[in-house]
């Protein structure tokens, strides 16, 4: 019988943290390499990190359900002379962060959120790597924060900046190195409630554009007040910081709503027209964006309807979708319309949307149950 993710990663207790030899492998050569939190038969969690040609190191294991990851380049200018750590953040409500060094396959360190904050599961570096931004959950004050870490110096906390939302989850810097643009989910919650959304009568999401060294707000987008209940969640942005969006629906389910959408420079946020039929085998909910390696190709999962769908970034139109049962972790895999696709049945592969074509990495592992992210170096 397959284990779902949400079955298996709710079974699991924290663990002691253990770095396990052999992810060397994971250095220049053999094309790019998907990171992905995963969890594993006896309550255990873990990080695994896989190759595009399907070769596997030793996993590390991690203290509690990991979610999503950011990348610290290293500073070698031969490739794979240095390729820098990882870092994996706690799903929400978790506290830890894990370092780990690619190279060797090691857990370097592990920090964590202040008491009174609680990690979203994504975070991503400055440009120099000098500083991680981090979504937190000020759960007490009822607002979203980005806390700022200082990866020089054993990621001690510098300092935290507003997101300008609530809720806020997915996070990316644009190009010019100074910009965050922060997916504010406008759901809150609160550890002591678990994961029970407090104010959906409430609920104002909204996409931010924040000054990364002085926390300003630079730009703000928001939907129409007759779509206040979708959640913008999930980001994927283009070269030339195009921002595609990923959403969720927290109203009534027997009312269809686009669940992505465009933005870009001052136009405000434009959801994508998609087939109704295309809508309903969403279920209301995306789990993951990703755009390929070209730009011209996005990808978002639905999990819950066992779809993932394809988009043409640039006509921001629905092109395709294949049945993945619980497919959910995206990335690019290299190429022209080509990504790692990952799911809560342990399956791993690599799509070529241009050809149709699939390439097993892993065909559905027992016992594996890849988490809702994946990270392409």
């Amino acid at each position: 019988m397959a284990i779902s993710r949400r079955s298996l990663l709710t079974a699991g207790l924290g663990l002691p943290l253990v770095g396990h030899a052999g992810m060397a492998f994971a250095v220049s050569g053999r094309g790019p390499l998907a990171v992905g939190a995963s969890a594993e038969t006896g309550g255990r969690f873990a990080v695994r990190m896989i190759t595009g040609q399907g070769a596997d190191g030793d996993i590390v294991d991690l203290p509690g359900r990991g979610h999503g990851a950011a990348w610290r380049r290293g500073a070698g200018v031969i490739p794979g002379e240095d390729p820098g750590e990882v870092v994996i953040l706690a799903r929400r409500p978790g506290r830890f962060a894990v370092v780990i060094d690619v190279a060797e396959g090691r857990v370097k360190q592990r920090f964590e959120a202040p008491r009174a904050r609680h990690f979203y599961g994504h975070g991503v570096f400055s440009r120099d790597g000098r500083r991680l931004f981090a979504t937190e959950n000020d759960f007490d004050g009822g607002r979203g924060v980005i806390g700022v870490y200082d990866a020089e110096n054993g990621y001690r906390r510098l300092g935290e900046l507003p997101s300008h939302g609530i809720g806020p989850h997915e996070l990316a810097l644009l190009s010019d190195g100074r910009r965050l643009v922060v997916a504010n989910g406008g759901i809150r919650t609160h550890p002591d409630s678990g994961r029970r959304k407090l104010n959906l009568a409430t609920m104002a999401p909204n996409l931010a554009y924040v000054d990364s060294d002085s926390g300003a707000l630079l730009q703000r987008f928001s939907l129409p007040e007759d779509l206040h209940l979708l959640s913008i969640r999930h980001l994927a942005v283009s070269r030339d910081d195009a921002v595609c969006l990923a959403l969720q629906n927290e109203g009534p389910r027997n009312r269809l709503v686009p669940l992505v959408g465009f933005q870009r420079d001052g136009t405000e946020i434009a959801l994508a027209e998609t087939p109704a039929a295309v809508l309903k085998s969403m279920r209301h909910y995306c789990g993951s964006a990703a755009l390929d390696d070209s730009g011209r190709y996005l990808a978002v999962s639905a999990p819950r309807g066992g779809r993932i769908t394809f988009w043409s970034a640039k006509e921001r139109r629905y092109l395709a979708e294949i049945s993945v049962a619980d497919g959910c972790g995206l990335a690019p895999a290299g190429g022209v319309g080509r990504f790692f696709i990952s799911s809560g049945q342990g399956r791993l592969f690599i799509y070529d949307l241009t050809r149709g074509r699939e390439t097993a990495l892993y065909g559905g592992a027992p016992g594996l149950a890849w988490d809702n992210h994946l990270l392409a170096l």
